[in-house]
C-alpha cells in the first residue's frame, strides 16, 4: 500500500482527504502519525501555488514519502487580490500588504504575539470589513482559491492543482459554521442559496447565505477545497495503481 504524507494538522482537511481515497490501495499519513515534527516552512511565495509547492517538496524529502500540500485563501476584487497568500495571517500584518511579491508583502513588523487561531478569524475579518467600508455591492466580489501539491519521495513534484469558489464580501457575519472568512463570504447565486418549493412558487426571493451557514455537505460541494480535492482524485487514483511508485 502506498503511503502519502498530508502536511497538515487540520482535521477537516484529513477527513475530507481520507474520504477521496476510500477504496484506494493508498494509505493518508498525517504529521501526528510521523516520529518527529513537520520542519518550519517559510511560505513567502508570491502565489498559492509556490507556497504549496514549497511545502509539498520540503515534507516529502523530509519523510521519503510521496507528500500533500495545500494553500489558499480569499483574493477581493476591489483590493487587488489582497489578502491572496496572507489571508491566514492577514491581521497580523501592518496596514494592507502589496499583493507583487514575497518580500514587498512581509510587514515590517507583526502587531503582538501571535493570535489564536478563532481570535485572528475575528481579527481578519474586522479587517476585512474596514478595507471595504463604503465599497458599494457591485464591487465586493471576491474569490476563494485553493491549490494542492502533490510531490515524489526526493521532492520533485508531480502534480498541482486548484479550485475556486465565486462570490463576493457581506456587510456584516452572518452564520457559525466553517472558519476564516466564511462568516462574510456570499457564495455567487446558486451556490449558497436556499428557498421552499412554496417560496418558488410564489416568487419569493431565494435567501443568500455566507459560507458560515452552509451545511459541511453543502460547503464541501461548492467551496474551492472540495473542487481541488475532486480534481486531485484522479491523480491519486493513478498514483495508489502505479506499482512503479512503489
Amino acid at each position: 500500500m502506498l503511503e502519502l504524507l498530508f502536511g497538515t494538522t487540520n482535521p477537516g482537511k484529513l477527513r475530507e482527504l481520507r474520504r477521496l481515497v476510500a477504496g484506494f490501495d493508498l494509505r493518508v499519513i498525517s504529521p501526528e502519525d510521523l516520529d518527529r515534527p513537520l520542519p518550519e516552512v517559510v511560505e513567502d511565495g508570491c502565489t498559492f501555488r509556490e507556497n504549496a509547492a514549497k511545502k509539498a517538496s520540503a515534507y516529502a524529502r523530509f519523510s521519503g514519502l510521496h507528500a500533500l500540500a495545500d494553500d489558499s485563501g480569499l483574493c477581493v476584487d476591489a483590493l487587488g487580490g489582497l489578502p491572496g497568500v496572507h489571508s491566514a495571517r492577514w491581521s497580523d500584518l501592518d496596514g494592507l500588504a502589496s499583493p507583487a511579491c514575497a518580500a514587498p508583502q512581509v510587514a515590517a513588523h507583526e502587531l503582538g504575539p501571535e493570535l489564536a487561531r478563532s481570535s485572528r478569524d475575528e481579527a481578519n475579518n474586522d479587517k476585512l470589513l474596514a478595507a471595504l467600508a463604503g465599497v458599494p455591492e457591485a464591487q465586493r466580489g471576491a474569490r476563494y482559491v485553493a491549490v494542492l501539491a502533490l510531490a515524489r519521495p526526493d521532492g520533485t513534484i508531480a502534480a498541482q492543482v486548484e479550485g475556486a469558489c465565486i462570490g463576493r464580501i457581506g456587510h456584516v457575519r452572518r452564520g457559525q459554521r466553517g472558519f476564516g472568512f466564511d462568516p462574510l463570504f456570499v457564495p455567487d447565486e446558486g451556490a449558497g442559496q436556499r428557498a421552499t418549493a412554496g417560496d418558488r412558487r410564489a416568487g419569493a426571493p431565494v435567501v443568500e447565505r455566507t459560507m458560515a451557514e452552509l451545511e459541511s455537505s453543502e460547503k464541501d460541494a461548492i467551496s474551492h477545497r472540495g473542487a481541488a480535492f475532486r480534481a486531485l482524485r484522479p491523480i491519486l487514483e493513478k498514483l495508489a495503481f502505479d506499482k512503479s511508485e512503489r
